[in-house]
């Protein structure tokens, strides 16, 4: 992230900003659909302070300020679980957000 734009992080600052006490906070774009045994929507990833202040979107790269969207709820479990959450709490209508706490480490069974 540069000085330039500030509301943007990339997956390397996101692990910075989780030691800062930043929360992961999911947001569902488009109302998800059950296909066979798996969820389809699109969620993308912003990081807020505990207040819910100084909102920053995860983007794909420093130089393509595209939002990073996932499109299954297996995707999205993954990058939480990648991120250190204990646990996945899913927005499966658009417009719904869900915040979640994460050490920046990756989670196991064990943690």
């Amino acid at each position: 992230m540069d000085g330039a734009t500030p509301n943007v992080v990339i997956e390397d600052g996101l692990r910075d900003l989780l030691s800062d006490g930043y929360l992961i906070e999911v947001i569902c774009n488009q109302t998800a659909e059950k296909r066979h045994n798996s969820w389809y929507g699109s969620w993308v990833v912003h990081m807020v302070t505990k207040d819910g202040q100084d909102a920053k979107m995860l983007v794909t790269s420093r130089s393509v300020f595209k939002f990073r969207k996932f499109k299954t709820s297996v995707g999205l479990v993954s990058f939480l679980a990648d991120m250190g959450c204990l646990s996945a709490n899913i927005p499966l209508t658009a417009g719904r957000r869900e915040r979640h706490e994460a050490s920046g480490r990756p989670a196991t069974a064990t943690s």
